[in-house]
């Protein structure tokens, strides 16, 4: 394992409400707020006493983050062991992370290490809250470098920050030796790293977090062979509607009874109809998709029904029809409403008698087959307009399950809409692709006429069109945006002068990832008047500013 193979999405599991690296739950900390959490420990035990306490927050969250990569991962060398920490930092959103050997004397015990943090998040959430100072301050890196080396060299390693942006210096930089190699110069720091065995109780954590691994990974093993609902759906699924319809469906699959799926166009009906045969007894054998309409209905019945050659003049051969090839399987027939009375007639004689007759034949064939039936029109309309065999139509609806129009489900866009972007980033080959939080409001506020169809569709083209492998609202097709952009631009007609240049210094962090100095050089003001007036819109509205940085606190 090398340390640039890591990634975010390989190491942490997202679920509702919990974030777990393989065992260990994290949670999301915003930068300020552990900024201003900073401040009031300074405040209340004194400056000293506050370093001490982040250092060692900083040196056990390295060791833990040591004892996973361990734990979890077979590395090339202890060299990709210790750029392991560096990347998980990055992966992280705490720094721009870089190490630097410069001396590795395993033999001897000698170490000589440089972490280098560029556009380091605690250095800039110190200076918004307390402005600059003639001290580093990136305590809890300095501890996490410190904790991180330690427990992957087995030998205690010490850093000092030489440089930090708290200072002016344009990044943060720190040297890490072993204890020796130090020598006296040491000594003034050592009481911040003191502590209780934290290496002791990070390896009898790790121990426990194998034996609990093992007994999910039994636990999920057996929780796949007895449960069928909506945890095998392929997207994550929140609208009740849809997860009552799903359970339905995972009952169902049990059976042979024939089920007719209704609902709009892109609504999902032969997504949800695979997911049936997959769960289902039968999901071994064969699943055939017929749409109906597609086809003309010369040829409809001979495609369906198969025929025997010479029973017509291109009939040079005997064929196989497509409800024969689904022979101990599934025949999904997608927009029943629109076959024939004459095709109606021998479906009907598959339900009943399970079989089928080819053409030019008179002798029929045995077949073991389910149907699943879907369509967008009104069966019942058309029953009762005489278009559609009522016998037929009660065959074919032993189980009816209608299903809502993304309109209906807006809680279950967002989850969709990222899981297209994670299918474009695989057939797209574009690893990094990633969708921007101002895209969401778009999203839903549209009414997605083409439903779920229409949203793949709308994130394929935003991914090809974007650029940076982020895809913005100004990537998403034209008709989604429109209207929101309308409607943006009529609320900012009645704002107030204060208002709009709140909103401006609002959009301008965001475009500078919540960088104070980068924001004020792009309004043209000072970076002290950006305080201030930041100063002035926290007090008028305890509101969340832009905070792109956020780093994972554990429990």
């Amino acid at each position: 394992m090398r340390a640039e193979d890591l990634t975010l999405d390989g190491l942490v599991s997202f679920s509702r409400g919990k974030l777990e690296l393989h065992g260990r739950r994290l949670i999301i900390h915003d930068l300020y707020a552990l900024a201003q959490f900073r401040r009031d420990l300074i405040q209340m035990v004194g400056w000293e006493q506050a370093r001490r306490i982040l250092t060692r927050l900083g040196f056990f969250w390295g060791q833990a983050d040591a004892a996973a990569m361990q734990r979890l991962f077979h590395w090339d060398n202890v060299t990709e062991l210790l750029k392991a920490g560096a990347m998980l930092q990055m992966l992280q959103g705490v720094a721009r992370t870089e190490l630097k050997i410069l001396r590795m004397d395993e033999p001897a015990g000698q170490y000589w290490l440089e972490f280098v943090w560029h556009d380091s998040g605690e250095a800039e959430a110190c200076v918004s809250e307390a402005g600059p100072s003639e001290q580093p301050s990136c305590w809890k890196l300095i501890g996490y470098a410190s904790g991180y080396t330690s427990f992957c060299l087995g030998k205690s390693i010490y850093f000092i920050e030489q440089k930090c942006r708290v200072k002016g210096d344009p990044l943060c930089l720190a040297v890490g030796k072993d204890i020796d190699s130090w020598g006296a110069e040491i000594s003034g720091h050592l009481p911040y790293f003191q502590s209780a065995d934290i290496k002791g109780k990070i390896i009898r954590l790790s121990e426990r977090l194998k034996e609990k691994e093992l007994e999910l990974a039994r636990e999920r093993a057996q929780l796949e062979k007895a449960l069928a609902g909506p945890n095998i759906f392929p997207v994550e699924v929140r609208n009740q509607r849809f997860i009552h319809i799903l359970n339905l469906a995972s009952r169902v699959a049990k059976f042979d009874s024939s089920v007719l799926i209704t609902g709009e166009t892109g609504v999902g009906k032969e997504v949800l109809a695979r997911l049936i045969h997959q769960i289902s007894t039968r999901s071994e054998g064969p699943f055939i998709t017929v749409n109906c309409l597609a086809m003309p209905e010369t040829l409809c019945e001979s495609e369906l029904f198969g025929h025997k050659a010479g029973s017509f003049t291109s009939a040079s051969r005997d064929q196989c029809g497509l409800i024969e090839e689904g022979d101990g399987g599934t025949v999904f027939l997608d927009e029943i409403g629109d076959i024939s009375p004459n095709l109606q007639m021998k479906l009907l004689r598959v339900l009943q008698e399970h079989e089928i007759l080819r053409i030019g034949e008179t002798r029929p064939r045995k077949v073991d087959v389910r149907i699943i039936a879907a369509t967008n029109r009104n069966l019942e309309q058309k029953v009762a307009e005489r278009t559609f065999r009522e016998d037929l139509y009660y065959r074919l609806k032993v189980v009816s399950l209608e299903l809502p129009s993304l309109r209906e489900r807006p809680e279950d866009i967002l989850p969709l809409a990222r899981h297209f972007v994670h299918k474009c980033a695989k057939h797209l080959e574009l690893p990094l692709l990633r969708l921007d939080a101002t895209c969401v409001d778009y999203l839903m506020e549209y009414a997605w006429p083409g439903n779920i169809r229409e949203l793949e569709n709308a994130i394929e083209h935003a991914a090809v069109l974007c650029t940076d492998n982020l895809i913005l609202p100004e990537h998403l097709p034209s008709t989604i945006t429109k209207k929101m952009t309308a409607q943006i631009s009529g609320a900012q007609l009645v704002k107030t002068l204060s208002a709009m240049e709140n909103e401006h210094i609002r959009r301008v962090l965001e475009l500078t990832g919540g960088h104070r100095e980068k924001t004020a050089e792009i309004l043209g003001i000072s970076v002290a008047t950006l305080y201030r007036k930041l100063k002035l819109l926290r007090q008028e509205k305890k509101s969340d500013l832009p905070t792109a940085q956020s780093v994972f606190a554990r429990e």
